[in-house]
């Protein structure tokens, strides 16, 4: 049971870290204003994250309880 729930968090965290890497350089590339680069950055991670949770609550990896 240990070793599940270490490959789920280590996938959740490669997932997360690569995910917000590529839209983070997208935003900060494409997008000059900074409000907006904050913007485009947060909006992108919270919808990653939101992705992210629902795809582990619907394979029913419950890791974090």
């Amino acid at each position: 049971m240990t070793a599940e729930r270490f490959i789920h968090a280590a996938v959740f965290v490669l997932l997360l870290v690569g995910l917000c890497t590529v839209t983070g350089w997208a935003s900060l590339k494409f997008i000059n204003d900074f409000v907006l680069k904050l913007a485009g950055v947060t909006i992108s991670w919270g919808i990653i994250l939101l992705a992210l949770y629902l795809g582990f609550r619907k394979l029913d990896w419950r890791w974090w309880s």
